[in-house]
């Protein structure tokens, strides 16, 4: 029987896990991708169901589930953050706050965010929900300077921008307040 070499240094380690996610599924074929995603989307729909019925826990599984078959949908993460605040569930929805922003910023450094900013208005939501709302501020400083006419950048400012948010009612419910914990 032939020895297999285990690797016995971190780098090697790494490699041999990088090499083994290639060979599991990482990079999945389109058609993999999309049914993962139509699966996401059933998923995030019996979320919604289950948050009309104020069924706290089995949103937060049922989009836990979601996130992990569609990662990169800020959305998912924004709706298991909130219902894992009104789970009694802080620290993991910081956590899943966290995974939206960054989601959230890859769409914002993506080229056809330079004309929409519909990625930049959840960046500066999302701040405020982690309760970090001198960036969310800075961020929507830069705005009318980013996206100079666009009519949803208008509204937002308009409106009292930052401070109107963090006084909306329903905005309070889900965000972690001040220091974002």
């Amino acid at each position: 029987m032939a020895r297999t070499a285990v690797p016995r240094s971190r780098r090697g380690r790494l490699l041999l896990a990088l090499g083994i996610a290639g060979l599991s599924g990482c990079g999945q074929n389109p058609a993999e991708q999309a049914r993962r995603a139509r699966e996401a989307e059933l998923l995030a729909a019996e979320a919604a169901f289950a948050i009309n019925l104020r069924d706290w826990a089995r949103a937060e599984q049922t989009l836990a589930r979601a996130t992990e078959l569609d990662p990169g949908r800020a959305d998912l993460w924004l709706s298991l953050g909130s219902a894992r605040i009104r789970a009694g569930r802080k620290t993991e929805a910081r956590e899943a706050y966290l995974k939206a922003l960054r989601c959230f910023e890859q769409a914002g450094d993506a080229a056809a965010a330079k004309s929409d900013p519909g990625p930049t208005l959840e960046q500066i939501r999302t701040l405020a929900l982690l309760g970090r709302i001198p960036e969310a501020r800075s961020l929507a400083a830069e705005l009318p300077r980013r996206f100079a006419s666009h009519p949803r950048v208008r509204a937002f400012s308009e409106s009292g921008g930052v401070d109107q948010l963090v006084q909306e009612p329903a905005f309070r419910e889900i965000a972690l307040g001040a220091g974002g914990r």
